[in-house]
């Protein structure tokens, strides 16, 4: 009887990764296909600056799609920032990648609240500033959370950077911001802050356009 040959199935082939200094990205579908970034916020610069808030204020521009995070220390005498920096980030960053990956962050900051028995405050209103303040923009967000304080890492990933690793295969550069510093029950009021608007997916409802949420 004859010997029968099987040829074996090839294995799909892996797909090359690109970039260093905890950028990495590749092509899911050949090079002319979208580009997929993955960051290993331990081999990335810290941002060289930082800035602590006892509160905070968010606003949404529908119309273009961005959002304005205003961190700030509180006038114990008013309803008003005594001084702030602003945040712009794109609303679909914010509410989309970061609010995914927030996920398992909230849940580490509810067990640390729970833990130590604290109960987060009902926030107090705190006005829109009436003057303009220091601006920066970013489009990504590591967070970190301790047992009584947490950070926000505010960090900047240029178009420009994934023209030229889709054009060049360059390596990309994401370039650190701002820390913001608050009491880790902050970051709770701030998760509670964004939860209306992401719940709801990329959608803005109509008429609730702007959310004003802090504490002292």
């Amino acid at each position: 009887m004859p010997a029968r040959i099987t040829k074996r199935s090839k294995e799909p082939k892996a797909t090359k990764v690109f970039g260093s200094n905890g950028v990495f990205y590749r092509f899911l579908a050949g090079e002319e296909g979208p580009i997929e970034i993955k960051i290993d916020f331990g081999s990335v610069p810290t941002p060289a600056s930082y800035y602590y808030a006892d509160s905070l204020l968010l606003n949404l521009d529908q119309d273009l799609r961005m959002s304005l995070l205003s961190f700030g220390r509180r006038d114990a005498n008013t309803n008003k920032f005594a001084d702030r920096i602003d945040v712009a980030i794109p609303t679909k960053s914010l509410f989309g990648p970061f609010w995914a990956s927030s996920r398992d962050i909230e849940k580490t900051v509810d067990k640390i609240l729970e833990a130590s028995g604290v109960s987060v405050p009902k926030p107090n209103p705190v006005s829109s500033p009436e003057s303009l303040a220091a601006t920066v923009f970013a489009n990504t967000i590591f967070a970190a959370v301790g047992e009584t304080e947490s950070t926000l890492d505010f960090y900047h990933l240029s178009p420009r950077e994934v023209h030229l690793a889709k054009t060049q295969k360059k390596d990309i550069q994401l370039q650190p911001i701002i820390r913001v510093i608050v009491s880790t029950v902050l970051t709770k009021v701030f998760f509670d802050t964004l939860r209306p608007y992401a719940e709801q997916g990329e959608g803005l409802p109509p008429l609730v356009q702007r959310s004003r949420r802090a504490i002292r």
